[in-house]
Parts: C-alpha cells; structure tokens; sequence
C-alpha cells in the first residue's frame, strides 16, 4: 500500500514539474490561419473515416465479449467437472 502512495506522488511531482517547465518555457505567436472552407473540407474527409473507424470499435468490442463469455464459461466448467450445458438441457 506504501508503495501505491509513492508512486502517485512520484505522478503529481512529475506533472508539476512538467507544467512549470511548460509555463516557463517562452511563448511564440503562431502566426497561422486556416480558412473556414478548408476546415470544412477537412472536416467532409476526415468525418466518414471516424464513423468507420468507430463502428469497427464497436463491433469487435461486441465479438471480443462474446469470445471472452465463451472463453469464461469453458474454464468455469473444467474447474467444477460439469458437462457442458447445451440447448436442449432447459427443454426437459
């Protein structure tokens, strides 16, 4: 348990000093500029990429779960010797 406290205060003691370093760091303007039709653009591109790329997440998230059931159920049934449970065990 000591260690755990440590180690989070090793995390805050770090964090503070990385944001001192960044306060004190000099600031230079960036003198930079993006068109709102360029964004838009951008935007247009980027957006259906990110709607497949998230359904893709969703559905290997369900797949992964349902592997992880199957994986969960198997082991539980070798440590307690059961058979394992079919379809028809709830008919009769």
């Amino acid at each position: 348990m000591v260690h755990a406290k440590e180690h989070r205060r090793l995390i805050g003691a770090s964090a503070l000093a990385l944001a001192a370093l960044v306060g004190l760091l000099p600031s230079r303007p960036a003198h930079a500029y993006i068109d709102p039709n360029s964004a838009g653009q951008l935007y247009q591109f980027l957006f259906p990429f990110l709607i497949a790329a998230a359904s893709a997440i969703a559905a290997l998230r369900r797949y992964i779960a349902r592997l992880w059931y199957r994986f969960v159920n198997a082991v539980v049934t070798a440590v307690r010797r059961e058979r394992p449970r079919s379809q028809s065990d709830g008919d009769s």
